[in-house]
């Protein structure tokens, strides 16, 4: 992100321990992940579109240029990142 926030900032600690409890094999480290999940989207509903589009990269990261899915986070990024008409109006 441009600024990094302290949303930004907790909005990417979540994703990585989310990552780190995803690839775990103990069961009893994996259950938060549900609790994670949903602090995490709380979060998310607290950024702007502007905000998300920009998150969007670090999602993008995780997929290899030809993979369906990083068209999709380009195309959601470029829409969620266009000028607002508040943004036009500064």
């Amino acid at each position: 992100m441009e600024h990094e926030t302290e949303l930004h900032r907790v909005i990417c600690a979540l994703i990585a321990k989310q990552r780190r409890i995803a690839v775990s094999t103990n069961l009893a480290e994996r259950l938060p992940s549900l609790w994670i999940a949903t602090a995490l989207n709380h979060r998310l509903t607290r950024c702007s579109d502007r905000e998300v589009g920009e998150l969007l990269i670090l999602v993008q990261d995780q997929f290899h240029i030809l993979e369906p899915e990083f068209a999709v986070c380009e195309h959601a990024r470029r829409r969620l990142m266009l000028p607002t008409r508040e943004d036009l109006q500064k």
